[in-house]
């Protein structure tokens, strides 16, 4: 594998390597490489989707408290945190854009209800004969 090195992880983090690698019956450090192998062979789109849905998960968890304070504003949410709000859709993007290149990052008008509903009429077609 190579040199080693240190790595300062929080405690509870690896106390989920350690709990998996004994269920495993497997060392911590190869419970730590399998899990990277599985993230270098997803497509970047399933990761970006994976994380744009964390940032939707943490906009409905606020949701409340951003509908009392920022009603009819956008919200920039990264990294399931509130990072900047603006009246200014485009100006908000802008700022979000030179603050976090290349991140995923969800911009959202907070309205009363946390998820847009989406109606839609399906056309169906009676053939007679």
């Amino acid at each position: 594998m190579g040199a080693e090195r240190t790595l300062e992880i929080p405690a509870e983090l690896y106390e989920r390597i350690e709990r998996l690698a004994a269920t495993r019956e497997a060392p911590v450090a190869y419970v730590l490489e399998e899990a990277l192998t599985l993230v270098e062979n997803q497509p970047i789109e399933l990761v970006r989707s994976a994380a744009m849905s964390r940032e939707e998960a943490a906009y409905r968890a606020m949701h409340r408290e951003l509908f009392e304070k920022y009603a009819g504003q956008y919200v920039a949410v990264h990294s399931g945190k509130l990072v900047d709000v603006d009246s200014d859709e485009l100006a908000l993007a802008a700022r979000i854009n030179a603050r976090f290149p290349g991140e995923i990052i969800l911009l959202k008008q907070v309205q009363q209800s946390p998820m847009r509903e989406i109606n839609y009429r399906s056309v169906r077609i009676i053939r007679e004969g």
